[in-house]
């Protein structure tokens, strides 16, 4: 698939369901992203284009356009100014909103490191939430080298995720992975408007189209329904008698499911896969099966697949996880406060074995000296006087590996109350 052949699949004229979506641009990457779209066999699919740039809104295919006031910036860009981006859309929410009306899923694309695409992209998002649609975005970033418009975009991605039931980041870093060594520049950012169109593709041919296993949108509306945290997204195909296991292979080795930032399990898992006349429903089974294993999916998976007999035998297969900005249970890396240890310390099961087990502390000797002298008061131990504070202890059962777990400079292996020295009551 490319972005010249998205949505040509048949059947696709009528929209039996009810179901309205809109692709929304914002900014310069958001609209190059839109042109490179086509749209011509889903009727229920609008695309709409928002810039306060008139040059750029007067270039673009899109059928519909929306141009910021022109009083801030006289039909120019924001030079990068978020937080004028944020102000404008504000003050035009009224018109985003006429846009709305109706829409039950919206597609955003934007550049979070421009200012209309940084600052505008989560207050459509959030607009988009009051009126009852389910939003995916899908947003490039900035090199890391650009330091402040990278950090800038990094927040304004914060941000939108408090609004978008899924975001699928797009980091300009990843462009050299996602082309290859000797792939051009156009090359590179080619494919990464095609990763757009994948997963536009995908999520549009459950809603839209009619297949082997089909997905309600109430559903999908349903299980999306949190506000989304890290996300993954990736895709994979194969061809031939073993397509199936081939077009898996061919997923985890995806660039997008290797980036920094991708989530490793997901709380929701959208599974689609399209394919010839020939996939069995054991093969199916069995590659769902490992999908959801591998990333480690909660309770709500979504599973669609499509026979096209124009494949052959060929099978592809698009994922797409998020994890919830509000999670069930505490981050790990969140060192728990004193009362929080006492209480969880009544239910604790039995710990487990490691080097330090072995390990006579100077606690259980005050203990039991105690104990033989009848003493009523509570020896006051420090925690430094441990043996687990040495460094060599620190990371108890898991000395045992070859390779250290790091991240960001820390050592994740040892446990957070000792890398950032929180005193745990005795």
């Amino acid at each position: 698939m490319n972005q010249d052949t998205l949505f040509e699949e048949e059947n696709t004229k009528e929209n039996t369901y009810g179901i309205r979506a809109k692709i929304i641009g914002i900014g310069g990457a958001g609209i190059s992203l839109v042109d490179g779209l086509r749209f011509d066999n889903f009727d229920c699919v609008d695309n709409l284009v928002i810039d306060v740039d008139m040059k750029a809104i007067s270039e673009t295919l899109a059928s519909q356009k929306l141009c910021f006031s022109k009083r801030h910036t006289r039909g120019m860009g924001t030079g990068g100014d978020i937080a004028l981006g944020k102000r404008l859309a504000e003050e035009e929410k009224d018109k985003i909103r006429t846009h709305l009306e109706g829409v039950d899923l919206v597609f955003l694309l934007a550049g979070l490191g421009g200012g209309i695409g940084g600052g505008a992209a989560p207050v459509l998002a959030r607009l988009a939430r009051e009126h009852g649609a389910l939003v995916f975005a899908f947003t490039p970033l900035p090199f890391s080298w650009e330091k402040s418009r990278h950090s800038e975009a990094e927040n304004c991605l914060s941000e939108l995720r408090k609004h978008a039931n899924a975001v699928v980041p797009l980091p300009n870093d990843s462009l050299l992975q996602l082309g290859g060594e000797d792939a051009t520049a156009l090359e590179c950012f080619a494919e990464a408007g095609r990763n757009v169109s994948r997963g536009i593709s995908a999520i549009c041919n459950l809603v839209f189209k009619r297949g082997m296993i089909d997905v309600d949108f109430s559903y999908l509306r349903k299980v999306f329904s949190a506000k989304a945290g890290r996300t993954l997204f990736g895709y994979g195909k194969g061809k031939g008698r073993d397509a199936l296991r081939e077009s898996l292979r061919d997923l985890m080795l995806c660039p997008m499911l290797h980036m920094p930032d991708v989530t490793k399990a997901a709380d929701v898992l959208l599974i689609f896969i399209q394919g010839g006349t020939s996939m069995s429903m054991s093969g199916l089974q069995s590659v769902s099966k490992e999908i959801r294993e591998s990333f480690k999916a909660g309770e709500e998976v979504v599973f669609g697949a499509h026979v096209d007999e124009n494949l052959g035998e060929e099978v592809k297969i698009t994922v797409l996880g998020a994890t919830s900005l509000d999670p069930i249970v505490p981050q790990a890396d969140v060192a728990p406060v004193a009362q929080q240890v006492i209480e969880l310390g009544t239910n604790t099961k039995q710990s487990h074995r490691s080097k330090l087990s072995k390990q006579k502390t100077i606690a259980q000797v005050s203990n039991s000296s105690n104990k033989r002298n009848g003493l009523k008061k509570q020896t006051n131990i420090d925690q430094n006087t441990f043996s687990f504070m040495e460094e060599k202890n620190q990371r108890g059962i898991f000395d045992d590996l070859p390779k250290r777990n790091m991240y960001e400079g820390e050592d994740l292996d040892v446990p957070a109350y000792l890398r950032r020295g929180v005193k745990i009551a005795i």
